[in-house]
């Protein structure tokens, strides 16, 4: 397949943001006041979540730039499981993991050093299971059941949608093209893809060639 265009700034962006997944994990083992920046970034997907659904995934997200600028080199690029898209294991790593980081903050008496160290903890699990995942399949197959997703997609089920026009051919390219294998064409009957199974990125706006893909306010 030729190479996949992408909306104009998307990967620049993406380059600016993924080396600050190394240097929180890293540089949050000698200073844990680096976690505060894993928890700011937190606090601007959920705004951004309520004015632009799932835009902060497939354009800011600072894991999944890492896991498609940088993992993407090294990954085997296997088709993911349809387990990752099942709702009830996107919800079990939600509770496992958002369980671990309150006890963990509870743990922390509120100190300010340790409350830090515990999103970079939190980071470089995630970012383990994520890399452990993507080398194996497709780089950012962690973002199907990824909790911080899972959130948005209930925050927002409705907002800057992914539209499906009716002259869809079903061609399959928008599939090939998604970094999270969501087939947008599957949704021609309903009109539109539901909010948790696209991150906005509209690499398939871009490639389809009929141009009946767009992002919308909401449906």
């Amino acid at each position: 397949m030729k190479e996949i265009r992408e909306k104009k700034g998307r990967k620049l962006l993406q380059y600016l943001m993924a080396p600050l997944v190394p240097l929180v994990i890293v540089g949050g083992i000698y200073w844990p006041y680096l976690g505060y920046l894993a928890l700011a970034l937190m606090i601007t997907m959920i705004v951004m979540t309520f004015f632009w659904g799932r835009l902060y995934c497939g354009w800011l997200c600072a894991m999944g730039a890492f896991h498609e600028r940088v993992l993407a080199r090294f990954s085997l690029q296997r088709e993911m499981p349809a387990l990752f898209k099942k709702t009830w294991f996107r919800w079990l790593f939600f509770v496992l993991l958002m369980g671990l980081m309150t006890s963990r903050l509870i743990m922390s008496g509120g100190d300010p050093a340790k409350i830090g160290a515990v999103f970079v903890m939190m980071w470089t699990v995630a970012t383990s299971i994520a890399v452990a995942f993507g080398l194996y399949y497709k780089p950012r197959s962690w973002c199907n059941f990824c909790p911080m997703a899972s959130m948005q997609g209930v925050l927002a089920p409705n907002t800057h949608l992914l539209q499906v026009g009716a002259d869809c051919k079903q061609c399959g390219l928008c599939q090939k093209t998604c970094p999270i294998q969501t087939y947008p064409g599957a949704y021609k009957e309903q009109g539109f893809v539901p909010s948790l199974e696209c991150m906005r990125c509209e690499n398939c706006v871009v490639n389809c060639p009929k141009k009946v893909l767009s992002v919308g306010k909401g449906r």
